[in-house]
């Protein structure tokens, strides 16, 4: 029996949500042919897991009991929510987890009275890119700040100026 359950992530499931980064992100790094050392959420620990649990708002997918996805985000001016450590199992990857977890924070950042989500990805993975364009974000910059292109995406939960600074509120992250 498959039984899937999104929920709010506690300081006990650091390991399994360092376990389900460092297979999505790993992927992630050889996509963009950059060294694993050169990616953030690869450098992780379960003490900053545990931290981002406390300070942010922390998800995860569990299918039969074994967590298969993660995600955060925070809170930040303006009504904007920035998205981060977004990841899937890779041998999972196309059964529809990652648009359940995006609808999660969707909900959860309408609840919240967020006007927009923010987030980056790796503009070379057409593939991840494709995959949030389909679930409501658009491009809005491209920017090199950090040794590789990366696509500045945004989905807004209510309509905002189309020269809205979201760059401004995000920062560099």
């Amino acid at each position: 029996m498959e039984t899937i359950v999104l929920k709010k992530a506690a300081a006990t499931d650091a390991q399994d949500i360092l376990n389900v980064i460092r297979k999505s992100f790993t992927q992630y790094a050889e996509a963009i042919h950059k060294e694993e050392g050169k990616i953030a959420a690869l450098k992780e620990t379960e003490e900053d897991v545990i931290r981002d649990i406390h300070s942010k708002h922390v998800y995860i997918c569990q299918l039969d009991g074994e967590t298969v996805g993660s995600v955060r985000f925070e809170v930040l001016d303006k009504g904007v929510a920035y998205l981060s450590r977004f990841a899937v199992d890779p041998e999972i990857q196309s059964l529809g987890i990652g648009g359940l977890i995006l609808e999660k924070v969707r909900i959860e950042c309408l609840a919240l009275g967020m006007s927009a989500i923010t987030l980056y990805t790796a503009s070379k993975m057409r593939s991840t890119v494709s995959f949030y364009l389909k679930h409501g974000y658009y491009i809005h910059s491209i920017t090199r700040n950090k040794d590789y292109i990366r696509a500045f995406m945004v989905n807004e939960l209510k309509p905002m100026d189309e020269l809205f600074d979201y760059e401004s509120i995000v920062g560099d992250r």
